[in-house]
């Protein structure tokens, strides 16, 4: 019956899903590696746009239903399947395989399901070519193992074979075909040809994270006396477009800093993707200031900045078993997921966590008999603990299940020392590994929890056993009070001290647990778009928030309360226990135009002076973004920073468009 699934499916073009029953007595990494070869050899291949980079335009055929996923290994469009009039066989096989695997979810409504971005070795290609990987697969590796990655390896020499000869017939530029003939398959050795394979390799894995494009560049770059900045520029700013179409996501730049730092700030301007991650180590010189400047006033929200020194720490604090050489290929992956680019497989995001959601439903049900806050408090810690952990453990399982069942033979191929240790990507293969976890709700959780100790505790003003009750129903003296309680977001060293306390006690719960494979759990606080429906299951809060509105964005302050400026806003975040939230804290800040010459620089170096970790600039005026509801068709170019990423404000649902709206903008300090 195989052979038959295996005819049928190729038939009807599904190549990928064909490759993988073309063997059905092999190894699961031998079936999916053989999934890549016949995909990489029969697909149709992306039309040629007659710029200086192939690969161009989007990664996969529409025509696919079952086509690779970086997260997942495949995926499927069961309504695409079945409408190609594909025999309930077929349908029923795949079926099978999706029901082996079930990604970690459940009610808390956060972004994080197993997710798996990753940043291949780039420059480890560059360096040997796919040849010279022929050569250590052969030496190194053994029986189902060694077979599929030697199949692997020979579909991509196909593509790379068909694509030199759909150039040759469309007549393309002879600089490009010729570099083809020789990249990705054998070493780079100028900057062209160093780019060209940069941009296949980002092709073949999924075009996920283009990785450290300066530091791993540049020696190609500095080499080549034929290329100059801007040749390098329109390069880069190609190879961008790319990134963009196929919503490729983070590279790092610094903590090195050299020319290709400045050209890719300047090739990405106006581009939403990809998200540049600036490594920032005391004052930027002063032709990459410049740089700096000119891409956050461009409006692209390009670079975000990330501060050197405190995550080497955290890092190397999390895992001191990790060398210094290795913690130095820090690259957020993803929507700034923290990973080490080439050696790293790491959950990003695995699961998310609903931290308000969890004192929703504690508050219903155990506020009216806690005699004082100590006692609420306590429990709700406690609570918080339990879900965390429930949360932690249904994660190691999916861990141990994707082992199993989701081998990842391209990222096994492209991570080192997957190879060296003849192991998939997914079983052990990468060097290092992790598990990030994000938790969503923390600042409204600080906020609700202020409000209910000053209110029923403190202050006297409502009963424990009528607080719910009255919130519920949106009582108009209780709001009140609720607006007058102190917030976060203000400098308010009492407020900021709680904070802390409270955070650091949330943040530990990583320490209490292992995935079965002793992987560490990595805690961050990353939004993006999901802190909209986040909170569409959380109902009414003593934060103010009325049922079913957006949680807070990320770490940052809830909009509107952070009204004594920027200083003091980022004085209240750099006061968190930020490294405990490794995976990355965001904060998102929105700046006046006009302030971002003088303010914006001196404003990141005192944050991360004061303990910051990570920020992200906007400066889309309110005006625009109001113009943009009524006229999205004069604004198709408008981009709005988002949380870990950039996105056109069209694309925006209207809920999320209104909360990028509601954020408070500074001016000049």
């Amino acid at each position: 019956m195989e052979n038959k699934l295996y005819d049928e499916l190729f038939g009807a073009g599904e190549y990928f899903a064909a490759g993988f029953f073309k063997s059905p007595d092999r190894s699961r990494f031998y079936r999916f590696s053989q999934a890549y070869r016949c995909l990489f050899e029969n697909m149709k291949l992306p039309q040629y746009d007659g710029g200086p980079l192939y690969p161009c335009g989007y990664r996969y055929p529409e025509t696919l239903a079952v086509m690779p996923d970086y997260s997942y290994t495949f995926g499927v469009n069961f309504a695409m399947l079945r409408k190609k009039g594909l025999s309930e066989n077929v349908v029923n096989a795949i079926g099978e395989e999706c029901v082996l695997l079930s990604a970690p979810g459940g009610i808390h409504t956060v972004a994080g399901a197993g997710y798996t971005h990753s940043i291949p070795y780039y420059e480890r290609v560059l360096a040997e070519g796919f040849e010279g990987y022929k050569k250590r697969i052969e030496v190194g590796c053994h029986g189902d193992f060694a077979d599929g990655l030697l199949e692997l390896v020979s579909g991509i020499e196909t593509l790379v074979s068909r694509a030199v000869a759909m150039l040759e017939r469309e007549n393309a530029d002879p600089r490009l075909v010729n570099a083809l003939k020789k990249v990705p398959m054998n070493r780079a050795e100028s900057f062209y040809e160093a780019l060209l394979c940069w941009n296949f390799v980002f092709y073949i894995d999924g075009c996920d994270n283009p990785g450290r494009l300066d530091s791993g560049l540049f020696p190609y770059y500095e080499a080549d006396t034929s290329v100059g900045a801007e040749d390098a520029e329109a390069l880069l700013r190609a190879f961008f477009v790319n990134v963009d179409v196929n919503n490729g996501w983070s590279s790092a730049l610094g903590p090195d800093y050299n020319e290709l730092t400045v050209c890719a700030l300047r090739a990405v301007k106006g581009i939403r993707r990809p998200s540049m991650e600036l490594r920032v180590c005391g004052r930027l010189p002063e032709e990459l200031a410049d740089a700096v400047i000119d891409g956050i006033r461009s409006g692209s929200g390009n670079p975000t900045f990330f501060n050197e020194e405190l995550y080497m720490k955290a890092l190397a604090d999390r895992f001191p078993e990790i060398p210094q050489s290795d913690l130095l290929r820090l690259n957020g992956g993803g929507c700034t997921e923290t990973m080490l680019a080439g050696i790293s497989n790491v959950g990003s995001l695995d699961a998310g966590i609903n931290l308000l959601y969890i004192l929703y439903d504690f508050m219903r049900e155990k506020l009216r008999d806690c005699r004082t806050f100590e006692e609420f408090y306590g429990l709700f810690v406690e609570r918080a603990r339990k879900e965390t952990l429930a949360v932690l453990d249904d994660v190691s399982r999916w861990r141990a299940m994707r082992a199993i069942y989701r081998p990842q033979p391209i990222r096994t191929l492209l991570t080192d020392d997957c190879i060296e240790r003849g192991l998939d990507f997914n079983n052990g293969g990468a060097r290092h590994s992790w598990s990030i976890i994000n938790i969503a709700g923390v600042v409204n959780c600080i906020e609700s929890l202020i409000a209910i100790r000053k209110i029923i505790y403190e202050d006297k003003s409502c009963r424990s056993d009528e607080f719910v009750r009255r919130l519920e129903d949106g009582d108009a003296v209780l709001s009140g009070l609720i607006k007058k309680c102190p917030h976060y977001g203000v400098d308010d060293k009492t407020i900021d001290n709680f904070a802390a306390g409270f955070v650091g006690k949330i943040w530990s719960f990583a320490d209490l647990r292992r995935t079965d494979s002793g992987e560490k759990f990595v805690f961050s606080s990353i939004q993006f778009d999901s802190f909209v429906r986040a909170g569409k299951c959380v109902g009414a809060t003593p934060d103010g928030r009325r049922a079913c509105e957006p949680l807070a964005d990320s770490l940052s302050p809830i909009f509107g309360r952070d009204s004594k400026g920027a200083t003091a806003m980022l004085s209240s975040v750099a006061g968190l226990p930020l490294a405990m939230a490794l995976g990355t804290p965001v904060v998102n800040m929105r700046l006046a135009k006009n302030a971002v010459s003088e303010s914006l620089l001196p404003l990141v170096y005192g944050f991360f002076k004061k303990g910051g970790m990570q920020l992200q600039v906007n400066v889309i005026s309110k005006d625009d973004m109001l113009d943009a509801l009524v006229h999205p068709e004069n604004h198709e170019n408008l981009i709005v920073r988002v949380a870990g990423y950039s996105e056109y404000f069209n694309r925006l649902s209207p809920e999320h468009k209104m909360q990028i709206i509601a954020r408070t903008e500074f001016d000049i300090m």
